[in-house]
């Protein structure tokens, strides 16, 4: 039976040109770097506590983590130099911090932008049956089976919540798991872990099933819905933010130098187009935790998996080279726009061909796209055409009725439309594109009407409103990121893109 006919405007690449200019970063996490009257930031960072057990064990990388902040915001990111409150050591006490982000960060105004940064010791206390996250000011005091004087996560949130109207960022370089370790390898040892931003308490470490009745609270409340706040956390849950030391004695927090670095010096650009998303300095934060990591695998023996959390903020962008602070999921669909959502560089271990290859003359009948993987996965494959038309190819309606779950195998090609597809795609119209392979390794959590979409053209608002929010938060979320039983991971990605053509 002749196969049905269909026209699809698009498929997906992205330009990589590396003579592009240098990165001129305009915005930082969705917002606008033209300086505003009442931009304000508070920057926290605290080595050396009122009680001497909770002082930094490697010195200054909390006030050199502080210091760096206070350079990007005033230089790459535009804030004048009295838009910042800068809190150190002994300055950082509970109340100057509550100050700070009720009156000093309350002088803001609706459209502008707020900044909060804690670089020090974190810890977590309990609170209705469960347990929440805390910030540790200079004055915290130790107390039996824990800290007092702490800041708590739900207190921070609400005091941020009622500045709604304003451009939140939360950078916190700090970690609440009570330095959890899966063995007593380092307690034995009887030193704890030097490098860690989380109390030694009782000697060292604080094995995993302690508190079992603790471990599976969220750590964090959620923001408060509606509210235009974006979160950066060192680390997940379980794990413990730490301290470098490959550059002693000049210490710096890991995280932090990810971050600054993937902003300021443009390296978290993953497919060089000008425009860091949050997504690309998620995966270059991630990425360079990770090499820390395996430098020093008896430091994070948890590992060193950053988050991002916030309503859409997978969605917003990082850094802009012309400014623009629109979201990746408003205005007209575009490859560029999809590759920033996606985040991971371009990798050789994932091909796409088109069958007969583009260009191909109008009037080309039975074209069909290849995808290989050098690994195990998951496959998307998608289209975006040069006039923003965007079509899901796989996974699709008809491959989920043929009982296809999205799966890849490695040197098992996948093409589409395959014989059981019934139907053809033909060169109908003179148009041009590029075509996107993502290859996950974990199965993202998707849902039942992504996975079976048809492939045809998905409208505009679907693809900004459903399709990119549902991708870029599955793409966002860790493996266990809730969980203080299990060891939280980045999900492993590859992407891989084809230009294609009809010509007349």
């Amino acid at each position: 039976m002749k196969g049905m006919i269909r026209k699809l405007r698009g498929w997906i690449s992205v330009g990589r040109s590396r003579d592009r200019a240098t990165v001129m970063l305009a915005a930082l996490l969705g917002l606008s770097a033209t300086p505003a009257l009442a931009d304000r930031a508070l920057i926290v960072g605290i080595d050396t506590y009122q009680a001497s057990q909770l002082t930094a064990q490697l010195p200054g990388g909390a006030r050199a983590d502080a210091m760096r902040m206070q350079a990007l915001l005033t230089g790459t990111l535009g804030y004048q130099p009295g838009d910042v409150r800068l809190l150190l050591d002994d300055q950082a006490s509970g109340t100057a911090i509550l100050d700070g982000l009720q009156n000093w960060l309350g002088q803001s105004k609706p459209g502008e932008r707020v900044f909060f940064y804690f670089a020090g010791q974190g810890y977590f206390q309990k609170a209705g049956g469960g347990r929440e996250d805390t910030l540790l000011p200079f004055d915290a005091a130790m107390r039996p089976g824990g800290v007092g004087n702490a800041l708590g996560q739900s207190r921070i949130e609400g005091i941020l919540a009622q500045l709604s109207g304003r451009h939140i960022t939360e950078v916190i370089d700090s970690s609440h798991a009570g330095t959890v370790t899966r063995a007593i390898v380092v307690e034995a040892a009887g030193s704890g872990n030097p490098a860690a931003r989380s109390p030694q308490i009782d000697g060292a470490t604080r094995s995993i099933v302690v508190e079992p009745a603790l471990g599976e609270e969220p750590a964090s409340p959620p923001a408060p819905a509606g509210l235009d706040l974006v979160r950066w956390d060192a680390v997940s849950p379980a794990q413990t933010a730490l301290v470098d030391e490959d550059g002693a004695p000049s210490y710096r927090g890991v995280f932090t130098t990810a971050f600054a670095d993937g902003v300021e010096k443009g390296l978290a650009d993953a497919n060089r187009n000008g425009t860091i998303s949050n997504q690309e300095l998620l995966d270059y934060v991630r990425e360079q935790s990770q090499a820390y990591c395996d430098r020093h695998r008896d430091r994070c023996e948890m590992g060193l998996t950053p988050l991002l959390s916030g309503e859409g903020a997978a969605l917003k962008v990082a850094a802009d080279r012309a400014g623009s602070v629109e979201p990746l999921n408003e205005g007209k669909p575009t490859a560029d726009k999809i590759l920033d959502v996606l985040g991971a560089q371009l990798s050789d271990n994932v091909r796409v061909e088109q069958i007969p290859p583009s260009p191909v003359k109008l009037g080309t009948r039975n074209m069909k796209f290849r995808v290989t993987s050098g690994q195990d996965g998951f496959l998307i494959l998608l289209s975006v055409s040069d006039d923003g038309e965007v079509v899901q190819l796989f996974p699709n309606a008809i491959a989920a009725a043929h009982g296809k779950d999205g799966r890849i195998r490695a040197g098992s090609p996948i093409t589409v439309p395959d014989a059981s597809y019934g139907i053809s795609f033909d060169a109908t119209s003179v148009t041009s594109g590029t075509v996107l392979a993502l290859v996950v390794v974990d199965p993202l959590k998707l849902s039942k009407g992504f996975v079976t979409r048809q492939i045809q053209v998905i409208p505009a608002d679907e693809v900004n409103t459903s399709v990119l929010p549902e991708l870029a938060e599955s793409l966002a979320t860790p493996a266990n990121a809730d969980s203080l039983k299990a060891n939280a991971k980045a999900v492993g990605r590859s992407v891989a893109t084809l230009r294609y053509e009809i010509v007349p």
